[in-house]
Order: C-alpha cells, then structure tokens, then sequence
C-alpha cells in the first residue's frame, strides 16, 4: 500500500553538557527542554525557524502523524478497493462547491 501522507523525520544531534563556562543557547534551549518541560521556540533574524521539545512531545507527534497515515492510507485502499478512481480532477470539487477557478483571487469582491 503506498503512503499519502508523509512527515518530517527526527534527526538527532548530540550536544556537550551546559556549563557555567559555556552560554551555548542551543544546550540551555535542550537543557530546559528535557528539565523543565519547556518548548523552545529558537529564532534567527527575529523569526521562528525551529523548536525544541521535550521528547515526550516529539513522540506523541511522531504517534499521531503514524496513525494519521495509517488511517489515510486505509481509506484510500477502501475507496480504491470500491473500484472508485484513484483521484478526483481538482476542477469537479471547484464545481461541485462554487469556486471558480479562473477568478482572481486578488480582486476585490
């Protein structure tokens, strides 16, 4: 059965122990991570551009993006299996709810 939906995967990096000698942010953001619980949200340029999560976290996201899967992935089958076209023209949803696929969607209504 092929997969429709699909994630990131964990990478692993390891990381020197925080010291008093050492203000690495990376090592305080996974030292609060994995003590206090906390979800770091790390910035560059004034922006988000990643997080760290306690692992507990990152294992329930990984557990549901699975099941998640799974669960598409089973009605996908199903629907195939009913003899049902493995896909549907995005122009016949657009139809069947209103939406016009030549508007602008810029313009002013």
């Amino acid at each position: 059965m092929r997969s429709y939906i699909t994630f990131a995967m964990s990478s692993v990096l390891p990381l020197p122990q925080p010291t008093d000698a050492t203000a690495d942010p990376l090592a305080e953001a996974a030292a609060r991570a994995e003590h206090g619980k906390e979800r770091v949200v790390l910035i560059r340029d004034g922006k988000p551009v990643a997080a760290v999560v306690p692992i507990e976290d990152l294992e329930a996201l990984e557990a549901e993006d699975e099941y998640w899967s799974r669960a598409a992935d089973e009605a996908i089958g199903e629907w195939e299996g009913a003899g049902r076209p493995a896909s549907i023209p995005i122009e016949n949803i657009a139809r069947d709810l209103g939406i016009d696929l030549t508007a602008d969607p810029d313009a002013a209504p």
